[in-house]
């Protein structure tokens, strides 16, 4: 698979994670008890010598079967769900050749389990390519009426489910949106920090690649509140969040720790890259953020992650940086 579209999909997959991945144990649950209810339907088929219809049942069964046990030891991921609709999706759809009213019977359960399976927009393409191909093979094969009511009930079906997960989706990214960031500058919490640095540290560990923390603070930012207000405190703070979102990389992280302090986590970056990188932010800093007759400057502590260094040692080796440069700058102004 193209390396962009991989990344494309792991992106859309990651900001809409995949519902039965949020509850596992009970779509596992559900999984199972449905598996089991559908087990009289190949006995069924096989004693009228249906060999067909019981043989694409029994394979959404195992399909069934094959999901719960892996929601039950871990996520789905994206080969998953795609392996898991297309298999069920056909196995409908050759349903609907042959059986068509038990096809239509089982269209809206279906439907739902799409928008269970993939983020919100790729559910929403796959239910309506399989909405509008069973209907129109309903139309085809049933009485009119019949297959009328069977559409507009699975229509309705897909539209109610659609709206539902719209609105849970929204719900649950306004909840993680306060419960990561904060809520004055946009940028994420000490909270969400500690979960990014322990993924980090694991994968320093893991691949020996490189990862650097930057402990920062705001110089003169007590002056400007003194000064200004806290108002206008808070609006530099907005502006310098602001830029450093403009000035890193997509894979860098800003965090705000409380007050004028601030963390950044730079992955795959050297620690003498960053150096270089934030040296040039602190020149930048004075001329973007400033109020009135107040410049915010910008000291900063680097450490570069090390396996075998706890979470707090290296969040303690970046504050002791940081107050190497506070110093190292206050006797170079005095100078």
């Amino acid at each position: 698979m193209n390396t962009k579209l991989q990344f494309g999909i792991d992106q859309l997959f990651k900001q809409q994670p995949v519902l039965m991945n949020r509850y596992p144990r009970y779509a596992a649950a559900v999984v199972f008890i449905t598996a089991l209810l559908l087990c009289y339907f190949p006995i069924k088929y096989a004693l009228n010598a249906q060999w067909m219809l019981a043989i694409s049942v029994v394979i959404i069964i195992s399909v069934l079967l094959i999901t719960g046990v892996r929601l039950l030891k871990k996520p789905l991921n994206v080969f998953n769900s795609v392996l898991i609709g297309v298999v069920e999706g056909m196995m409908l759809m050759y349903l609907a050749s042959s059986s068509p009213l038990a096809a239509a019977i089982w269209l809206p359960a279906f439907l739902v389990a799409l928008f269970l399976l993939f983020p919100f927009k790729v559910a929403c393409g796959f239910a309506f390519f399989y909405w509008l191909t069973l209907s129109t093979s309903f139309i085809s094969q049933l009485d009119f009426e019949i297959a009328l009511r069977s559409t507009l009930s699975s229509c309705i079906v897909m539209m109610l489910t659609a709206v539902i997960v719209k609105i849970y989706n929204d719900a649950i990214g306004t909840a993680e949106g306060l419960a990561t960031t904060d809520v004055l500058t946009g940028a994420l919490n000490r909270r969400t920090m500690l979960n990014v640095l322990h993924k980090e540290h694991e994968r320093v560990a893991r691949y020996g690649q490189t990862c650097c923390l930057v402990m920062i603070d705001l110089d003169n930012f007590k002056m400007l509140n003194d000064t200004y207000g806290h108002s206008s405190g808070d609006e530099l703070l907005i502006r310098f969040v602001k830029l450093m979102h403009e000035s890193i990389r997509k894979n860098d992280t800003l965090f705000r720790l409380g007050g004028d302090e601030f963390m950044l986590v730079l992955p795959c970056l050297q620690i003498a890259d960053a150096y270089a990188f934030v040296s040039r932010l602190q020149k930048i800093v004075p001329q973007v953020v400033n109020y009135k007759t107040v410049e915010l400057g910008m000291s900063f502590g680097v450490c570069e992650m090390s396996e075998s260094d706890t979470i707090n040692e290296l969040i303690h080796n970046a504050d002791i940086a940081l107050y190497q440069n506070k110093l190292s700058r206050k006797a170079n102004t005095q100078l």
